[in-house]
Formats: C-alpha cells, sequence, structure tokens
C-alpha cells in the first residue's frame, strides 16, 4: 500500500509530532530516571516522591478541560505556544525544587501546563486546521512520532544525570523544550482554521454522529473503557521490571523487554497509518484491545520464557500504540468536530483522576500477591475494557434503523 505523500498539508501534523517526543519524554518519562534520585538528596522516600507526582498528574489533570475548551475558542496556535513556554520554564524550575512542597509546586506547574501541549490539545488544534487531509489521518501521524519518546528519553535522561547530575538535566531539558517547541507551535498551527459546523471536506469518512439518547450512552461506555484500559498504564510504566522479575527473569532482562514496549508502539501506530483510511474507529479500538489483552495473555503463560517475554511486550506495546490514536478519533467520530477540544479535556480529567491511583494499587497487588497476579489484574482490567466497549452503540448502525424512539 502507498504511503501519503508528505505535502504541506502533513507538516502541522509532522510538527506536533516533533513536540510529542519532546514533551512526552520531558514531561512524562524523565521523571522515572530523576525522580528516584531528587528523592535521595530532598530526603524523600521512593514512595513519597512518586505519591507527590501522583498527586501533581491528578491536580494538573483540572487544566484539561480548560485547554480543551480555549483550543475550541481561539485555536491551537497560542494556546499550545504558551502552554511549551510554561511547560519549559517549569520543567527549568524542578531544578531548584526543595522537600515536599517545593517539587509538588514545580510538579503541578509543569503537569498543568503539560495539559495544553500534549496528545488530546494536539488532535483537538490540527482538528480546527483546514487542511485537505482528514483530521484521523493527522490524528494517526501525530502519534506514529510518540511512540519512540520513552526509546530516546530514557536514555538521554540517564545519560545527561550521569555526567551533570538531576539539577543540571532539568535545566538542560527544560532549555530543550523550551527552545524547540514554541516555535514549532507558533508556525505549523499557522493558517485558516476549520469551521466546525461547515460541511466535512470531501475527502472525509462520511461517518455520521450519534444523537438523543444513544450519544449518552455512547460518551458513558466510552469514557468507562477508556478508563479500563487506560487504568493499567501507569502500572506497567513503574511495576514491569519488578513484576517481571518476579517471573524469573534479571532486571536486565526485565528492562530489554520493557524496551521493547517503546518501539512496538510506533510499528502498531505505523500499521494503523497504513490501513485506516476506511477503518472505523470502533474498529480501531477494538483491534488495540485485542492486541494489547494478547499480549497479557501471552506474558501469564509463557512470560517465564524469554521469547514469551518479548512476545508479550510487542503485543501490549502495538495494542497500547494504537490505543492513543482510537482515544482522538473515536470521539470524534462518536460525537463530530463540534465541541472536541473540550470533550477531549473532560475524558482526559476523568482518565486522569482515577488512574492516578493505579501505581498504588498494583503495587500492593504485587506486594501482597506476586507479580503474576499484578498482571493478571491488568488482564482482567482490559477484560472489562472490551466488555463496555461492546456496550458502545455504532451510529453507523443507528443510521441505517428506521426514524423512531431511540431503542432501549
Amino acid at each position: 500500500m502507498r504511503l501519503p505523500h508528505l505535502d504541506r498539508d502533513y507538516l502541522p501534523a509532522v510538527g506536533l509530532g516533533i513536540t510529542q517526543i519532546i514533551g512526552y519524554g520531558t514531561l512524562m518519562y524523565a521523571y522515572a530516571v530523576l525522580l528516584p534520585e531528587m528523592a535521595k538528596d530532598l530526603g524523600l522516600t521512593l514512595s513519597e516522591v512518586f505519591a507527590v507526582l501522583s498527586l501533581g498528574l491528578f491536580f494538573g489533570g483540572l487544566a484539561s478541560p480548560v485547554a480543551g475548551k480555549l483550543v475550541d475558542r481561539f485555536g491551537g496556535r497560542w494556546v499550545m505556544t504558551l502552554g511549551s513556554v510554561v511547560a519549559g520554564l517549569a520543567l527549568m524550575g524542578l531544578s531548584q525544587a526543595e522537600g515536599r512542597a517545593g517539587l509538588f509546586a514545580m510538579i503541578l506547574l509543569a503537569e498543568g501546563a503539560g495539559m495544553f501541549v500534549l496528545y488530546n490539545v494536539a488532535f483537538a488544534s490540527v482538528a480546527r486546521l483546514d487542511l485537505g487531509v482528514p483530521p484521523q489521518r493527522l490524528i494517526s501521524v501525530i502519534t506514529l512520532f510518540g511512540g519512540v519518546a520513552s526509546t530516546i528519553f530514557w536514555p538521554l535522561t540517564l545519560a545527561l544525570f550521569d555526567r551533570f547530575g538531576w539539577q543540571v538535566t532539568w535545566v538542560i531539558l527544560g532549555l530543550g523544550a523550551l527552545t524547540i517547541c514554541p516555535p514549532i507551535h507558533f508556525f505549523a498551527l499557522r493558517g485558516p482554521e476549520r469551521n466546525a459546523a461547515a460541511p466535512k471536506p470531501a475527502n472525509t469518512p462520511d461517518w455520521p454522529e450519534l444523537t438523543g439518547r444513544p450519544r449518552k450512552q455512547a460518551m458513558l461506555w466510552m469514557v468507562i473503557s477508556f478508563v479500563f484500559s487506560g487504568y493499567l498504564m501507569g502500572a506497567v510504566m513503574t511495576l514491569w521490571v519488578t513484576n517481571v522479575q518476579d517471573q524469573g527473569h534479571t532486571a536486565a532482562i526485565a528492562a530489554l523487554a520493557g524496551a521493547v514496549i517503546g518501539p512496538f508502539k510506533t510499528v502498531g501506530r505505523f500499521f494503523e497509518m497504513l490501513v485506516s483510511r476506511n477503518m472505523y474507529p470502533l474498529n480501531t479500538y477494538a483491534i488495540s484491545l485485542g492486541l494489547m489483552l494478547s499480549g497479557f495473555l501471552a506474558l501469564l503463560t509463557f512470560g517465564f520464557t524469554l521469547p514469551g517475554l518479548l512476545l508479550a511486550a510487542a503485543f501490549y506495546g502495538m495494542g497500547d500504540g494504537i490505543k492513543t490514536i482510537a482515544g482522538g478519533t473515536l470521539p470524534l467520530a462518536l460525537f463530530g468536530a463540534k465541541g472536541y477540544g473540550a470533550r477531549l479535556g473532560w475524558i482526559s480529567f476523568v482518565q486522569m483522576g482515577i488512574n492516578a491511583s493505579a501505581p498504588f494499587a498494583f503495587a500492593w497487588a504485587t506486594q501482597t500477591y506476586g507479580g503474576w497476579w499484578s498482571f493478571a489484574v491488568m488482564a482482567m482490567c482490559l477484560c472489562c475494557a472490551v466488555a463496555t466497549y461492546r456496550l458502545i452503540p455504532d451510529p453507523r448502525k443507528s443510521r441505517q434503523r428506521p426514524s423512531g424512539p431511540a431503542p432501549a
């Protein structure tokens, strides 16, 4: 299948893809390397610094609906440009953090600013641009870049720390984000914007929007499914090595298998981009859940062997990568472009509010029952995500029914 040629209509998505690598690398993945080292110098325990991070993520998520509404009203150019400036300054401010209060304040500022520059705002921003490419296609391109953030920034952050220490590392990361991201946001998102109420472009799939009672049902079950499928993500990032070691592997082997997840996120997104031109997002989401669940089943069944462990990491990575795309395209397909930014903001707020507890919940499961059972509970969460996904109404089927009262 022929890849789309890179014309000017794809440039905004490419630019935002680059900023997502930097955004997730500095605002998410750098913590895994630097927080444990900061804890030693700040006189905090490991659990305390990650509790501070969870609180910062939770309260920072309060900004997500605000960011979405601002994009709906003003477009993403200034929202993302100013957000990336604040995020860069906050990252530099982490170099001066002292004690719990200072650390919490800087993380809160950084994660609050992150809600103005990461995936959901990027998705809403490109959806508003008047381009000759369907928004679903641009969302796929953006996520194609973001999958390598951990692959780049985990070793990069570790190398900077080993050479300069955590304080200088935060300054370097902040300066890098401040230098690169604001100009890209400012120039990539310029140009005319599409009116959400205007007719869809000719090359956009003719997907009907839900109305009435099915619309409310779809929002409820979609959000619940997103919560279940996303609840284990933070736990996988923080407990992967510990749980894999509990299955008989060394820390080095566990880290090697974990490193497979990031590249296979990109593989999954690349596959989705190839086949997504006419694929309905409900089907995309189903594929992502199937791959993630297959990964955990392989992990629970054959994870005590190295091939089984690598296969599990590859399946999970591909599914998680595709799920990120579905998180942006499914709400757009079901509910339309009007209010899209605010809708993503509220969905993100609900997910972050609930998912902040995941690392603690699964850590307790690991300590109490062992790593295998912790992985088993994660698989159960995915089973719940599949069950609630099946309750989401399909507007294509609703359109074929005769007019009349909405079905129960």
